[in-house]
């Protein structure tokens, strides 16, 4: 599919992305914001990371991206790298020279950790399990102030996994929850919205304080905010782009453009910048730490 290089800015509207809570208020498209704040409780630790899904097809935005990753790496080094999935194309699933150690030699050179969650081109081998190290199709870890729960979005209703993410989000004890996967809950680009994310795990991110949701499939990046849950869409690692097609009222951003993210995570909350190869930024967001509900 032909890149599309233009975001595309959504406004309020009908709703294509399914069930979301009742009530829901649209906002409008925001940059980072300054205001007076009262008194922060302390901060504490930080643990820088990266992001990116969607990214390992072989072709110049793949090595642009790596390469805008590997100047941040060297600024400050990542803990881990997390993905969100279709980590190796061209064939399926295969991590080759073209696809992998060329394009990622940097990377590879710098020792990363990976965190990957599987995609449904993934499926086709194993690569992941094998040059990512990640046999598991739904795990947990913790980084200081930060529980990730990677989950295998391919298939959405397999209730041990349902089960492992309710057990794991209700015995969590960092602060911060983010969860990771790759067909998205919600989404504007040309793969529908996933029904059983949205039906089965998004009442778990609300009741348990998931403060950041992270998908792929589409290739694009994308922000929304369902039922005080942040959910980002970051497929642009390398994949030929996707344009939004789609309409939502929780919509805050959306645009078709190559990139990944940075974050740090600390006891307060997450700060996530989407950055483009080129080093621009196309958004910068604080979210919240959230409370598990009742």
């Amino acid at each position: 599919m032909a890149a599309v290089a233009a975001a595309l800015a959504v406004a309020a509207g009908g709703c294509s992305d399914g069930p979301g809570p009742s009530g829901a208020a649209p906002a409008p498209t925001v940059a980072s914001t300054t205001s007076a704040q009262p008194p922060q409780p302390a901060r504490g630790p930080v643990v820088h990371f990266a992001v990116k899904g969607d990214w390992g097809y072989g072709g110049a935005g793949q090595a642009s991206v790596t390469r805008r990753m590997c100047a941040e790496h060297r600024t400050e080094p990542f803990a881990f790298v997390l993905t969100t999935g279709d980590n190796f194309y061209r064939p399926d699933g295969t991590a080759t020279a073209g696809n992998f150690t060329r394009p990622e030699a940097c990377l590879i050179r710098a020792g990363v950790r990976w965190r990957p969650a599987w995609g449904n081109h993934d499926l086709g081998g194993d690569g992941t399990a094998t040059a990512l190290g990640e046999r598991r199709r739904w795990y947990t870890f913790a980084s200081g102030p930060l529980r990730v729960v990677v989950l295998d979005a391919n298939d959405p209703g397999n209730a041990d996994q349902l089960r492992f993410l309710r057990r794991t989000l209700a015995s969590a004890r960092q602060p911060v929850r983010v969860v990771a996967f790759h067909q998205p809950a919600y989404t504007l680009g040309l793969h529908a919205p996933g029904e059983t994310q949205q039906r089965l795990w998004a009442p778990l991110f609300r009741r348990y304080g998931v403060a950041l949701v992270l998908q792929g499939h589409n290739h694009a990046y994308e922000r929304f905010v369902v039922g005080g849950v942040t959910y980002i869409t970051t497929g642009g690692g390398g994949a030929p782009l996707y344009p939004c097609v789609r309409f939502s009222r929780y919509t805050k951003a959306c645009t078709a453009k190559y990139h990944f993210l940075v974050a740090d995570a600390d006891a307060t909350g997450i700060t996530i910048r989407a950055v483009r190869p080129g080093g621009a930024r196309i958004e910068r967001v604080r979210i919240a730490a959230r409370a598990t509900a009742g």
